[in-house]
């Protein structure tokens, strides 16, 4: 079963329409979501960086039991 060319075009113009659609759905969602104040923008990331911080030092501690003297 060949499909004929027409056909296929109609179909691949059909799945972009719909993918296109979605698309500017989606760019309307997205501008009407809220976003975050400057002061939680600035929290979230003072707090990310507390922890990457957190996380060099601690892997820079020794993690075994203290050593018997």
């Amino acid at each position: 079963m060949d499909l004929n060319i027409y056909l296929v075009e109609w179909l691949a113009k059909e799945r972009l329409g719909e993918v296109q659609a979605a698309v500017v759905q989606e760019r309307l969602a997205a501008s009407l979501r809220p976003r975050p104040s400057l002061r939680v923008a600035l929290g979230v990331r003072l707090i990310s960086l507390g922890q990457r911080l957190q996380g060099v030092r601690a892997s820079a501690l020794p993690t075994g039991p203290p050593a018997a003297s």
